[in-house]
């Protein structure tokens, strides 16, 4: 008899271990798919049952009305709030010839997106990407992991010369350019 009541117990300990494990795993399965006004209801209704176990209240509660969200239409920024161009480019017959002047020591790698594969422009050194349509956007990056400062000039129509220095300022740090079909250039 003694031997049958200790399996029985063990058996009942194991039992008592997986339920345990599956009513405390339970709740955190299910809580995240509860809205959070469900929950607001039920909590002063678990706090009375909590604290006067042998009084419930029988007196109804309306759950509260969740609030009436509108839908939200988005502002584009003014234009005094838009970051101002860097300098403007006259296109030639919507084209664009952009001259990289590297003046680091270091080798820059660039790409004129959907225009050409990255590549690599030594230190010290120029390349010039000709008729790009516009809009375009090249990017650069130092190989070495410095940071750049880059600055943009018209020289003549159709011809932006954008020079890349090095900087230690994480303010001035830029890492591509866009130029709009107006002609607008844009360093970020």
């Amino acid at each position: 008899m003694k031997n049958y009541s200790s399996r029985l117990y063990r058996s009942i300990a194991i039992l008592g271990s997986i339920c345990g494990s599956v009513a405390i795993g339970l709740p955190a399965i299910a809580i995240p798919q509860v809205e959070q006004s469900v929950l607001t209801y039920l909590s002063p209704i678990a706090t009375k049952a909590t604290h006067s176990s042998h009084h419930i209240s029988q007196t109804p509660q309306t759950p509260p009305q969740a609030p009436q969200v509108s839908p939200t239409t988005i502002q584009p920024p003014l234009p005094e709030e838009q970051q101002p161009p860097s300098t403007t480019v006259l296109l030639n017959q919507g084209k664009v010839s952009i001259k990289l002047i590297n003046r680091t020591g270091a080798k820059i790698t660039y790409q004129a997106i959907g225009n050409t594969a990255p590549r690599s422009l030594p230190g010290k050194s120029d390349v010039t990407l000709k008729d790009l349509v516009a809009p375009v956007t090249v990017t650069f990056k130092r190989e070495d992991g410095g940071l750049l400062n880059a600055t943009g000039r018209s020289p003549t129509p159709g011809v932006l010369e954008l020079t890349l220095d090095a900087t230690t300022d994480l303010g001035t740090d830029k890492q591509s350019m866009q130029i709009q079909p107006t002609g607008d250039v844009f360093l970020n």
